[in-house]
């Protein structure tokens, strides 16, 4: 399977508009994820960033194995190694970078990918 392309927030049907701020760097916790929803009437987006050294990844926070939100404590997406992104549900690893699946039962598939840029310390849509 090929990773998808990112998906832009403003295409989703909760999404906020492109430029929006998601998040300032300097205060992401010391693991480095944020967990965020957009609800817009009956709609709603979940998507998470993960911050690991100096990268940063956002996703759409949904297994695409279970479906299911891939966090189940709060703001914390990274094995207890901090090797990979883990779904709580059923233990899929995946890639911090590209979110492909490297073990569990949806191995070869990804996270899909959210379109964002970064600007003077802070983490934007796109």
């Amino acid at each position: 399977m090929r990773q998808p392309k990112a998906l832009h927030l403003a295409d989703a049907a909760a999404g906020p508009p492109a430029g929006t701020l998601l998040a300032e760097i300097a205060a992401l916790p010391p693991h480095g994820g944020k967990d965020i929803l957009f609800k817009k009437d009956d709609q709603q987006i979940n998507i998470f960033i993960q911050k690991s050294g100096d990268t940063i990844a956002v996703f759409e926070n949904r297994c695409p194995h279970a479906h299911t939100p891939l966090n189940m404590f709060g703001d914390k997406f990274l094995s207890l190694d901090g090797t990979s992104i883990i779904c709580r549900t059923h233990g899929a690893l995946f890639d911090k970078t590209s979110g492909q699946c490297t073990g569990g039962p949806c191995k070869g598939d990804y996270l899909t990918p959210i379109a964002f840029s970064v600007r003077d310390g802070s983490i934007y849509s796109a």
